[in-house]
């Protein structure tokens, strides 16, 4: 048999040149002079924790209400939920008839004697 014999020459390639890589620039910047103007200095609203010495529950709703709980607040500009149901309770309050104001007022005593009661 024939001895092979191997070339071994260079084989490395060549890198290619880089080319250089333009920078593109975009067709519109933000100009804080065509920003309109229409922000409002608000208060901070109160989100994260419970204010101390308040307990909460927590009430199922469906998402429908949720939502119509959510428009309500923000159209009337109470600052959270728990203010505008407060708010709504107590005109429902006001509007009930003396039989039913003290119907009201035995299930009231009658659920917050069973919730210290657990």
């Amino acid at each position: 048999m024939a001895k092979m014999t191997f070339n071994k020459q260079d084989r490395s390639k060549t890198p290619k040149p880089i080319e250089e890589t333009k920078i593109s620039k975009p067709k519109e910047t933000f100009d804080i002079s065509k920003a309109t103007q229409t922000t409002k200095e608000k208060e901070p609203s109160k989100l994260g924790r419970p204010r101390k010495n308040k307990t909460y529950g927590t009430v199922r709703l469906q998402k429908e209400n949720v939502n119509r709980i959510n428009s309500i607040q923000n159209t009337l500009g109470y600052e959270t939920q728990d203010d505008l149901i407060s708010a709504l309770l107590n005109e429902a309050e006001q509007k009930m008839s003396s039989e039913q104001k003290i119907m009201f007022d035995m299930y009231l005593k009658a659920f917050t004697k069973r919730q210290k009661s657990k």
